[in-house]
């Protein structure tokens, strides 16, 4: 088989000692015609051109392998992907390079196979900040291609696509990954940030003013809590005395403030110093408007009243002595007001 294709060779002609005259017939960078002649396991490569024959044996197969010139010289060279390289000589050799620009084929040399291309991704917009909860990515992509956002599949219409991601407030790494057979994939990564609105910035403090608030007030009965039983620990005997009974009343009872201290300091009660019974019913841990709703039931389970009538025996001297709010709420928790 032969064919005829041209050879652009480039020598390094400052590199050889031989005279100009000899140089000038060295390898010039013309393009010279290749006459291929193939013969296995060895193939001859006659190239003439007109400074005289030149003739190239090649010792394994085409794509890779050592070539030996004869031109009344040696010079060792090697076949690449891209053609002829001309690795040194003995005598007035000098270097160069030699690549095929064939018209015709059957050539000597093996092509390598081309590099799969990458998928063309591209995005509307780099990194930015937002208020929003949501944000649409989108961009531009070779057609055909699929794009996924976050592992979600995007729309893609033509060389368009678009995905709505949610936002997490603080920084979101967002990556659009786009493919298509015959082509390397192509990823691209944005970070969107999303801060709190107004609303939300004011409902964050409001949030933060209770939880403080409640915190405080926390702390302050644990306090006030601490305070009174050291107050116990180092009360007399008399007002210790006075808050176990008033204690021992209420679990049987229900009393107002003012009655519980009659109760405990009278002489038809428990007749404890006045100021001891005042202190006793201070260091009581008591819902003052709950003993009135007990109170109000003792009387309906015993008798009828009306609204006003049952507030009145709630809050009367003669009656249960509560206050007056706290007959009001006792009488309308009943459902009698």
């Amino acid at each position: 088989m032969s064919t005829t294709t041209a050879v652009a060779i480039h020598a390094n002609n400052d590199l050889c000692p031989c005279s100009r005259k000899a140089r000038a017939r060295r390898i010039t960078g013309t393009r010279y015609p290749v006459s291929e002649a193939f013969r296995r396991p060895m193939v001859s490569l006659p190239l003439t051109f007109r400074a005289g024959p030149i003739t190239v044996s090649m010792l394994s197969s085409p794509g890779g392998g050592v070539l030996t010139i004869m031109m009344g010289l040696r010079v060792a060279a090697a076949i690449t992907a891209v053609g002829i390289l001309v690795a040194g000589s003995s005598g007035c050799g000098g270097t160069g390079t030699a690549t095929q620009a064939g018209t015709g084929g059957g050539s000597s040399t093996s092509t390598a196979a081309p590099e799969e291309p990458p998928v063309a991704l591209h995005l509307n917009t780099g990194d930015y900040s937002t208020t929003n909860q949501t944000a649409v990515v989108a961009g531009r992509v070779t057609r055909g291609a699929e794009v996924e956002v976050d592992g979600s599949p995007a729309h893609v219409r033509g060389s368009r696509w678009s995905r709505t991601v949610h936002l997490n407030i603080g920084g979101n790494s967002i990556e659009a990954k786009a493919t298509l057979a015959g082509h390397r994939d192509a990823e691209e990564t944005i970070t969107i940030t999303r801060h709190h609105t107004q609303p939300e910035l004011e409902a964050i403090a409001q949030a933060r003013r209770e939880r403080e608030a409640r915190e405080r007030a926390k702390k302050e009965r644990e306090e006030q809590k601490e305070r009174e039983e050291k107050e116990v620990e180092n009360a007399s005997v008399s007002q210790q005395n006075a808050l176990k009974e008033a204690e021992s009343y209420l679990n049987s009872s229900a009393f107002s403030e003012a009655g519980l201290i009659e109760q405990l300091s009278s002489e038809a009660g428990s007749k404890f110093p006045h100021a001891d019974a005042v202190w006793a019913v201070e260091h009581l841990h008591v819902d003052w408007n709950e003993q009135a709703v007990k109170e109000a039931r003792n009387y309906l389970s015993s008798s009828s009243f009306s609204c006003q009538g049952l507030i009145e025996q709630l809050s009367s001297e003669a009656g249960s002595k509560f206050t007056q709010a706290q007959a009001e709420y006792g009488a309308k928790q009943v459902g009698l007001c």
